[in-house]
């Protein structure tokens, strides 16, 4: 295992996630000790987000502190932290693993992106001089991803869609409060995603959200963002047929 693997390995969610640690694997930047574990945190927070460590795969201790080059004492930290956010499950005498989608959790992160996102499309059609060329950028760079049947390209695109309506709203952060809440979401998105990059359902709520904004009309907006937040739930029951062993019993 190199370090180039773990960098090629984003790209290969389409082709399904992993149950293996050996990929969690980077270079170490030169980051003072205290910030070590936010760095572990961060490579195995993303891993998870991603797929690209599957539900159910383990998690050693001494065999993540080997791949990513530090102590197990960081190590340790990391996985506290993503147990409290119950993304790993813990288990006396039996080890540790990635923690299974917990569909409460898709379902109410679900619910405040849209509560949160009908307010932001609220105060940025109330916003005087409202430039939404950046969001027609995203727009037409996610319609291209889709055409392009790039997967990879189509989520990053999608975030960027969304996240750009908040800071038309002039409320940036709060997009990182959501993207701190929907870690279960997305990795129910990312196992979506093969399905979702051919769905022309995504694009036209995409565009509809960007037209109503533009025209400033406050009903057309909310009803497609509410659509469209919650679709992934529509969609769950065929995932969870299909991939059983990657959600809670």
């Amino acid at each position: 295992m190199t370090t180039a693997d773990f960098a090629s390995y984003g790209r290969n969610t389409a082709r399904g996630p992993k149950d293996r640690v050996e990929p969690v694997l980077r270079p170490r930047p030169k980051v003072q000790p205290h910030r070590i574990s936010d760095w572990v945190y961060d490579q195995l927070c993303d891993a998870i987000r991603t797929m690209e460590l599957a539900p159910g795969a383990p998690l050693s201790e001494p065999s993540l502190a080997t791949h990513l080059n530090v102590s197990r004492a960081p190590i340790r930290e990391a996985l506290t932290r993503l147990a409290d956010q119950r993304l790993i499950t813990v288990i006396p005498q039996v080890g540790t693993r990635v923690a299974p989608i917990l569909m409460a959790e898709v379902e109410e992160a679900c619910f405040i992106r849209s509560a949160l996102e009908c307010g932001a499309f609220q105060k940025a059609i109330n916003t005087p001089d409202l430039d939404t060329r950046p969001l027609r950028h995203a727009l037409e760079l996610n319609v291209a991803a889709a055409e392009a049947h790039d997967a990879e390209a189509f989520f990053e695109t999608d975030e960027q869609l969304h996240e750009a309506v908040f800071a038309l709203a002039g409320v940036p952060h709060v997009w990182d409060v959501i993207r701190g809440i929907k870690l279960h979401l997305d990795r129910l998105r990312r196992l979506h995603l093969p399905d979702a990059v051919g769905n022309p359902a995504l694009v036209a709520e995409h565009t509809a959200i960007v037209e109503a904004l533009e025209a400033r009309d406050e009903k057309a907006g909310l009803d497609v963002i509410r659509k469209h937040a919650n679709r992934i739930l529509v969609d769950s029951d065929s995932l969870r047929t299909r991939y059983p062993h990657y959600f809670e019993q």
